[in-house]
């Protein structure tokens, strides 16, 4: 009787672990909306299995093959994917928030739409990925390659992209706030009319990157390069530039002294206003677009004021093709060194 009752405990906790149970009769060929949730299916081979609006969540799938299959509109919430082969693999308009990627195999998967809201993808390579529509908030894509990525318009807001390789990659319309790209490499990168405020870019390679037009409030660029970048009409407000290499920048139009009504003169300051009468001042001048990202007006007063200054300039590089706003005053603190 106890070597029964032993056994039978066994099939018990085999059975509840999900390691016995087919997928279906007719899975992995038709696995069609299935409820796979919290299933063990490491290693299994899955390549091109009709998973559409399948539930995969908390799916266990380390090292499953899964190239070529459709998983348009699935679950696949809180999952491990880690070093899965997702190859061809089409998630349109999956759900992959909170799921383990890294080391995932990536090439030509399809994520249009895909809800990516806090995913690892830690060194994934993700050239050749489709991604339009794609949400990567507070994503972790550190050492991730996505040169030449076609990313405009997405919304990358507290991700970690650190030391990752955006190379000539269109970022262009994009929401980037409180995103750190520390040490990212971002040759040529395009991140035109974008938010990267409250951002972390120490350290970053931007050489030759156009980041017209886009707001960079409170973002701490030290020691990047903006070598032959373009920053025409950029707001740097709050930002702090020290080290780094602005030599054959174009920084004309850019605001990188605090704003004040038109008419009011230089011995204004918002430290005398508080509530509405601060926000309203602030936004009659060019600090409106800056607002009008959520991720700064959510900051309180408190927070927020020490942040109104002019951009730090302290051991910035430039030569005689930087070019300045008109009328700005260089200060004596940036270093003349030609390329």
């Amino acid at each position: 009787m106890p070597k029964r009752f032993l056994l039978l405990l066994l099939v018990v906790g085999i059975l509840a672990a999900g390691c016995a149970r087919p997928l279906s009769d007719n899975c992995p060929k038709d696995c069609v909306g299935l409820n796979l949730s919290s299933r063990q299916l490491k290693g299994i081979n899955l390549s091109e299995a009709q998973l559409m609006d399948a539930n995969l969540n908390k799916a266990k799938m380390v090292k499953t093959n899964l190239t070529k299959a459709n998983l348009t509109g699935a679950q696949i919430m809180e999952a491990n994917l880690e070093s899965a082969n997702l190859n061809d693999a089409r998630l349109v308009g999956a759900d992959l928030s909170f799921s383990n990627l890294r080391n995932a195999e990536m090439n030509n998967v399809d994520m249009r739409g895909a809800n990516l809201q806090s995913v690892s993808m830690i060194r994934v390579d993700l050239t050749t990925a489709e991604m339009r529509g794609v949400l990567f908030k507070r994503a972790e894509l550190i050492g991730c390659d996505l040169s030449e990525a076609k990313l405009s318009g997405v919304e990358m807001y507290e991700a970690n992209l650190s030391g990752a390789i955006l190379v000539g990659a269109n970022l262009n319309g994009s929401v980037l706030s409180l995103s750190d790209f520390s040490g990212a490499k971002m040759h040529g990168v395009q991140i035109t009319g974008s938010w990267v405020n409250l951002a972390r870019l120490v350290g970053a390679d931007l050489g030759s990157s156009n980041l017209s037009g886009t707001t960079f409030f409170g973002t701490d660029l030290t020691g990047a390069n903006l070598a032959n970048a373009k920053l025409n009409g950029a707001n740097l407000v709050g930002a702090n530039l020290s080290g780094v290499d602005l030599r054959g920048a174009d920084l004309t139009g850019a605001i990188l002294e605090l704003p004040v009504p038109s008419e009011e003169d230089k011995t204004f300051s918002y430290e005398n206003l508080t509530g509405a009468s601060f926000l309203s001042t602030l936004n009659q001048t060019e600090m409106s677009r800056v607002l009008a990202d959520s991720r700064v007006s959510a900051l309180t007063e408190v927070n927020l004021k020490p942040l109104l200054k002019d951009v730090i300039l302290q051991g910035v590089l430039v030569d005689q093709n930087t070019v300045w706003p008109f009328g700005f005053e260089v200060p004596n603190s940036v270093i003349y060194q030609e390329q």
